[in-house]
């Protein structure tokens, strides 16, 4: 049975760089006491981050290579940064990573070796799945874009993807993203009730917390597929290079089981709703109103697709968020997890 490291807590806190890091302490260990190879993996947001779901007995227990060619330790961070800081201490193998935060890391070499992207987490813009979406109140007049102007527009952190979907759609329509607009930095869980009370006008909701909104019957201002010219892939799960180096088996073996798992999850949506809502706490009526159905991302294959990433890193260069460009397939690979779709 693999180690469990992901505290049970209410979703609205988050354990922080320093707790995880506590969690994730032998994580860089190359192998147990018995010789198991061990590997640590931290994630951002639980479920809508499909390798939360390792964290997941009910789903762990499906999977044929977790605990015999390896242990995990699943732990979970506030942002990515954050766990690019453990990957650099080198106290967890893999992570979870999003456009900026895996271009970033890779330009300024943040971990000792550099990265690898070795699995896509799911797209963004994908037609007929989810894209991130901005929402207005639901009696606010701010119906399209160009209404953003003058107003307070919620993002949960500068710097970021999401950031930079916001800039981009601002930039379209002949906006300043830094003059005509107010942008305000707030977790994501709080958004909803920061635009019903006026602390926010408008803001970008992934996924998981568009349920809430769609509840509110909020208006929708526009999405990535109306911002983007394609699809491309958002979120990533990077591991190190010297890991890559240390442990290619237990890594190829963790890939196996990823692959695994989301086939589980098409074929059990119901149990695997249902566990995963237990397991951190959150209400069933919110996983379910978005996980594995057309209100969620693309995420049937898990594979590196060269050609979107690159289109993913090009798009940053022209939005300013890197200074240049870099050949993507020398920081991905696809060894390592077999084809899901």
């Amino acid at each position: 049975m693999a180690h469990e490291s992901t505290k049970r807590r209410p979703f609205l806190k988050a354990t922080g760089a320093a707790a995880a890091a506590g969690l994730t302490g032998l994580a860089g260990c190359s192998a147990t006491g018995g010789g198991t190879p061990e590997l640590g993996m931290a994630f951002t947001v639980p479920v809508e981050n499909v390798g939360s779901l390792f964290a997941v007995p009910e789903v762990r227990d499906q999977l044929d290579n977790l605990g015999n060619e390896y242990t995990l330790e699943v732990s979970r961070n506030e942002s990515t940064p954050d766990s690019l800081n453990q990957m650099a201490a080198g106290s967890i193998d893999l992570a979870l990573l999003s456009t900026v935060s895996y271009a970033s890391a890779v330009k300024r070499e943040a971990v000792p070796g550099n990265i690898k992207l070795v699995a896509t987490d799911f797209w963004d813009a994908q037609p007929d799945w989810y894209g991130f979406t901005i929402y207005s109140g639901s009696d606010s007049d701010i119906t399209e874009p160009k209404d953003l102007e003058g107003t307070k527009l919620g993002v949960n952190a500068t710097g970021t993807g999401t950031h930079a979907i916001l800039v981009k759609k601002l930039k379209q329509v002949g906006l300043d993203p830094e003059n005509d607009v107010e942008i305000v930095e707030l977790p994501f869980p709080t958004f909803t009730s920061a635009i019903k009370d006026g602390r926010l006008d408008a803001g970008i909701f992934p996924a998981i917390f568009a349920v809430a909104a769609r509840g509110e019957n909020f208006t929708e201002v526009y999405t990535s597929q109306e911002t983007f010219d394609k699809s491309y892939p958002f979120a990533y799960t990077a591991a190190s290079n010297s890991s890559l180096d240390d442990k290619p088996d237990a890594i190829k073996a963790w890939g196996e089981d990823l692959a695994q798992l989301i086939n589980y999850c098409y074929d059990n949506r119901d149990t695997v709703v249902s566990a995963a809502a237990k397991h951190f706490e959150l209400p069933e009526s919110l996983v379910g109103g978005f996980f594995l159905t057309h209100n969620d991302y693309y995420r049937k294959n898990f594979n590196v697709d060269y050609d979107r990433l690159q289109y993913a890193m090009d798009e940053l260069v022209d939005l300013g968020f890197i200074d240049s460009s870099f050949d993507v397939t020398e920081y991905a690979t696809n060894d390592y997890v077999p084809s899901t779709e």
